[in-house]
C-alpha cells in the first residue's frame, strides 16, 4: 500500500522532530553530562562534594551539605586578586554573661583558621587580617564574617544527652564577600558539637575545645568549597 505524498512527509519528519526535542532537553540539563561537578578531589586524597548548583539572583547557589546557604555572583572563581582581607569578625548573637569570654575567642579564631587553611590551597597570594597591611594598588577582594547565633554549651548537659547534641556549643556564621560595593560570594553555615569526641565524650571537653573543632570543621568546609571553584581541586564527576 503506498502512502500519500502527506503522510510520506510527516514520517520522514517525524524522527527529525524528536531528535531536535531530545537534543533540546539535553541543552536545557537533561544531561548530566552537561552539568556542572559538584564533587571534587582535594590536595590531601579527600573527596569533597560542594553540591549541586543551580541558577539564582544573578549567579549560583549550591545545595552545599555542609553550608545552610551558599552562592556565588555569576563568573566568580576567587580567581585574579592580588589579596583577600579578613575584617575582623562581626557578632549580633545574643549570649550569657559567662560566655562573653567563649564568644570572643570564637571572633578571634575565626579569622586565624581563615588563614591557616586557606594559605596552602593558593587561591590568594596574600592574606591580610589587618585593614593596615593593605596595598592600595592591590587588587583586594574583602570577607566580612557575623556571628549570628552562639551557645558556649555546658559539660553537665553533654554529659547527659551530648550525644544527640544537648550541652554542645553553638556556633553560626554569616559572610559575605565583595569585590568594591559587589557582592560576590556570600554563605551561612552552622557548627554544634559535631566531631566523634565532642558528642561521645564532650562531658570531658571544655567548651572552648570543642568549640575550636567545630571552628575549624566551619573553616575547612568553606575554604575547600573556595578551593573547588577556583580551580585547585580536580573535578571527579
Amino acid at each position: 500500500m503506498k502512502l500519500s505524498p502527506l503522510l510520506s512527509l510527516c514520517s520522514a519528519i517525524t524522527p527529525v522532530m524528536a531528535a531536535v526535542a531530545l537534543a533540546g532537553c539535553a541543552s536545557s540539563g537533561g544531561s548530566s553530562s552537561a552539568a556542572s561537578p559538584n564533587k571534587f578531589k582535594a590536595g590531601d586524597g579527600r573527596t569533597i562534594d560542594i553540591g549541586k548548583a543551580t541558577p539564582s539572583s544573578g549567579g549560583t547557589h549550591y545545595k552545599n551539605p555542609h553550608m545552610e546557604k551558599c552562592w556565588v555572583a555569576e563568573g566568580f572563581t576567587f580567581n585574579g586578586y592580588d589579596t583577600l582581607y579578613i575584617l575582623p569578625t562581626l557578632s549580633t548573637a545574643k549570649y550569657q554573661k559567662d560566655e562573653e569570654r567563649p564568644h570572643e575567642l570564637a571572633r578571634e579564631n575565626l579569622p586565624k583558621e581563615l588563614v591557616s587553611m586557606l594559605t596552602p590551597k593558593g587561591i590568594f597570594p596574600n592574606l591580610v587580617t589587618k585593614e593596615a597591611d593593605l596595598k592600595p594598588d592591590a587588587r583586594t577582594l574583602k570577607l566580612e564574617n557575623t556571628i549570628v547565633e552562639y551557645s558556649k554549651g555546658g559539660g553537665a548537659a553533654r554529659f547527659w544527652v551530648g550525644v544527640y547534641g544537648g550541652g554542645q556549643p553553638v556556633l553560626r556564621v554569616q559572610g559575605r564577600m565583595t569585590d568594591g560595593d559587589k557582592a560576590v560570594f556570600t554563605f551561612e553555615a552552622r557548627r554544634s558539637g559535631i566531631s566523634a569526641g565532642a558528642r561521645m565524650g564532650g562531658a570531658y571537653m571544655k567548651d572552648e575545645d570543642i568549640q575550636i573543632e567545630d571552628i575549624r570543621s566551619l573553616v575547612l568546609d568553606l575554604t575547600d568549597f573556595m578551593a573547588a571553584i577556583a580551580g585547585k581541586y580536580a573535578a571527579r564527576n
